[in-house]
């Protein structure tokens, strides 16, 4: 399936799903790096795992279904 075909037939409500997962994501990024910042000292491989850790959800979510 296209992208842009996917995103140009969301309704309002799965705008606002896309946004918020959006936002959740970048969340969790600072999240994980402010968290691994605080345990280990470092903060980049925090921002990483909740960089990766939802696309590869994502992905097998996708795969699945």
């Amino acid at each position: 399936m296209d992208l842009m075909a996917l995103l140009s037939g969301l309704s309002p409500v799965g705008w606002f799903f896309v946004i918020a997962g959006i936002i959740g994501w970048i969340a969790l990024c600072y999240w994980m790096g402010e968290f691994s910042e605080k345990r280990w000292g470092d903060r980049e491989s925090g921002a990483l795992l909740g960089f990766f850790a939802p696309g590869l959800f994502l992905l097998v979510f996708w795969l699945i279904r």
